[in-house]
C-alpha cells in the first residue's frame, strides 16, 4: 500500500517547521554545510528530542540566537523560501508517496537558498593568467 502525503498534511508542516527550527540552531552554531538535509535527518532520527527542543526554542519566525549578519540573511531567505514552497505545494496540490520522497523534494527545493554564494567565476584561478577581453 502506497503512502500518500498531501500538501496539507501535518507531516509536511512538521518537516518544514523542523527545517526552520533545526536549521536556525545549526546556523547559530556555524554549521552551514548541507543545512536542509542535515536538519531533516536530525528531525527524522530523533523526533522526541526535536519535540523537547522545540518547546524551548523561540518561534520559527523569530531570529532567535542568530547574531552574525550572514546567518541572519540566510535564515530570512530560508523563511521566505519555505513560505513560497508551501504556497507552491498548495497551488499544485503536491503529493509524495513516502517520507523519503518528501524529504528529497524539500532538499532539492530549498538547498540553493542556504548554499554559499557562488565564487567569482570570471576571475582566473590562482596561478593562471587572467582571460583576455
Amino acid at each position: 500500500m502506497l503512502l500518500k502525503i498531501k500538501w496539507n498534511d501535518d507531516r509536511v508542516r512538521g518537516a518544514t517547521a523542523a527545517i526552520l527550527l533545526i536549521g536556525r540552531a545549526r546556523l547559530a552554531r556555524g554549521q552551514t554545510e548541507n543545512l536542509i538535509a542535515d536538519a531533516l535527518a536530525e528531525y527524522r532520527d530523533d523526533p522526541a528530542g526535536y519535540k523537547a527542543n522545540k518547546a524551548a526554542w523561540p518561534a520559527a519566525q523569530e531570529l532567535g540566537p542568530l547574531t552574525k549578519s550572514i546567518h541572519v540573511e540566510r535564515y530570512q531567505k530560508l523563511l521566505l523560501a519555505v513560505a513560497a514552497l508551501q504556497q507552491k505545494m498548495t497551488e499544485n496540490k503536491r503529493q509524495s508517496n513516502s517520507l523519503l520522497e518528501l524529504d528529497n523534494y524539500l532538499i532539492a527545493s530549498l538547498s540553493h537558498v542556504t548554499a554559499r554564494p557562488a565564487e567569482n567565476l570570471s576571475a582566473a584561478p590562482k596561478g593562471w593568467a587572467a582571460p583576455k577581453r
